[in-house]
């Protein structure tokens, strides 16, 4: 027999969280850049006209306006209306999973702050420590709430993942940021972080090695580009008699992308191997000028005596989104994934 009242809690869930992922919006939007979340009204970023209450019904305004802005006519990106969605499904399926209940509670709580590190991650490459203070907040208070998880497994969980995401950290595989998240997961999950581990992880790879092959070319062009760069400037270097690696010995210039930005981390430099220090401010100063539109990545300079052997650089990818699928997955089903796990044994 359909029960109404669960129909109803269920359309009201449902339009509870998209006007959460409303909000959500404006915070990964505004919180990164330092602007006010509340008193700044609601506009348009291509003609600044303010928007009225009936341009702004999450999911469905997007949809009958065909993704433009109702007072200039320009394209709105339909991110703002996934987000929406997302959290509108999200709720909804944890209502169908809990009810009403704590569960519920932390999951309305949680998945707002996996959808604001998603977003925040896919644009500033960063997740803010807020997000993962916030997880971990929820999962210190889920020692006292949830009794039944015990408090040497949650502790547990937190060295495997700790000891696992500082090796990623330390190749490059991950950022600290992820490390951060992860930590706070582990606290609030238990051993139920070891799904989420993998989910994460095989939806990062995958998306990883397909953006890999799509930037492959784009890749290789900047390398060059770097090259070229490096080599007139090595060479000026040389002709100082000043600057350059000594005979026998080579060295490797880190460097990297930020906000459209290429600098060159020194410290990395050995400079016992060099003969005289490097024109440093020359370098960085030559890549800003020659190497545009690249948002972010990551370059190694291999120098080899008087020569600049190769270039390699990489785009970067973001994490944030496929661990917070893995963590709000775990939250829903993770119990449910330990228990068939346990039973294959």
């Amino acid at each position: 027999m359909i029960d109404v009242m669960q129909i109803v809690f269920g359309v009201f869930v449902f339009i509870f969280g998209s006007v959460i992922g409303s909000f959500l919006n404006v915070v990964i939007l505004r919180t990164p850049l330092k602007q006010s979340i509340i008193t700044e009204p609601s506009h348009c970023f291509s003609c600044g006209h303010r928007l009225a209450w009936y341009d702004m019904f999450p999911i469905f305004s997007w949809i009958f306006l065909r993704g433009k802005c109702r007072y200039c006519g320009a394209k709105v990106s339909p991110r703002d209306m996934i987000f929406e969605a997302a959290c509108a499904v999200l709720y909804l399926l944890a209502y169908i999973r809990f009810g009403l209940s704590w569960e519920l509670a932390y999951a309305f709580v949680l998945f707002a702050v996996l959808i604001c590190v998603s977003g925040i991650d896919i644009d500033h490459f960063e997740i803010p420590y807020w997000c993962s203070i916030a997880v971990a907040v929820l999962g210190v208070s889920a020692f006292f709430v949830f009794p039944e998880t015990v408090w040497y497994e949650r502790l547990i969980s937190m060295g495997v993942v700790g000891v696992l995401f500082v090796i990623l950290v330390l190749i490059g595989g991950m950022g600290g940021g992820d490390l951060q998240l992860m930590l706070g997961a582990s606290l609030l999950l238990g051993y139920r972080v070891f799904p989420a581990l993998f989910v994460g992880i095989l939806l990062g790879a995958i998306y990883g090695s397909v953006k890999k092959l799509r930037d492959r070319k784009a890749e290789k062009e900047i390398s060059e580009k770097i090259k070229e760069v490096a080599m007139d400037w090595y060479q000026e270097q040389l002709d100082r008699d000043s600057g350059y690696v000594s005979v026998g010995h080579d060295d490797i210039i880190v460097g990297g992308i930020s906000d459209g930005n290429p600098d060159i981390e020194w410290e990395f430099l050995d400079e016992n191997v060099w003969h005289g220090l490097p024109d440093k401010a020359a370098l960085s100063r030559t890549l800003r000028e020659n190497i545009t539109g690249e948002r972010e990545g990551g370059f190694k300079i291999y120098i080899k005596e008087d020569l600049v052997v190769k270039v390699k650089y990489s785009r970067r990818m973001v994490f944030g989104p496929f661990l917070s699928v893995g963590i709000a997955a775990s939250w829903l089903y993770g119990s449910i994934i330990m228990d068939w796990y346990i039973g294959l044994l």
